[in-house]
């Protein structure tokens, strides 16, 4: 297995990490589990920084197409939105009920970009 698809492979682990944690979280409601938190924190930072180190070896291998910056654009601004919807629902205030859709829509979404830009940056056309 190549350095690239063990990088797809960890990013994909991620996912499923996150994914996992997340549903776990939502489970056991507030107060929320401060060790399952963390790792639902830290995995998805870790797959964040992943996946940019992907995009940066593939940048540095060939200059990314117009496709593909994209892609890494709309991924991107999907992680941001995922990101600051987790802090709001993490605050001991209730979040209003658009921002719980957000965090559970905008996450497979991310998912399926992540997916495209990733197939765009290993050569997709």
């Amino acid at each position: 297995m190549s350095t690239t698809e063990m990088g797809v492979v960890g990013v994909g682990l991620a996912f499923v990490l996150i994914f996992f944690s997340g549903i776990l979280l939502w489970r056991s409601g507030k107060p929320y589990s401060t060790a399952l938190f963390t790792i639902h924190k830290l995995v998805g930072i870790a797959g964040g920084v992943w996946l940019g180190v992907l995009v940066y070896q593939a940048n540095n291998a060939a200059p990314l197409e117009p496709g593909a910056i994209a892609g890494v654009v709309v991924t991107v601004l999907l992680f941001v939105i995922t990101v600051a919807a987790g802090g709001l629902l993490s605050i001991d205030r209730p979040a209003p009920t658009i921002v719980r859709r957000l965090h559970q829509v905008i996450p497979v979404l991310a998912v399926l970009a992540t997916a495209g830009t990733l197939f765009l940056l290993l050569g997709g056309t």
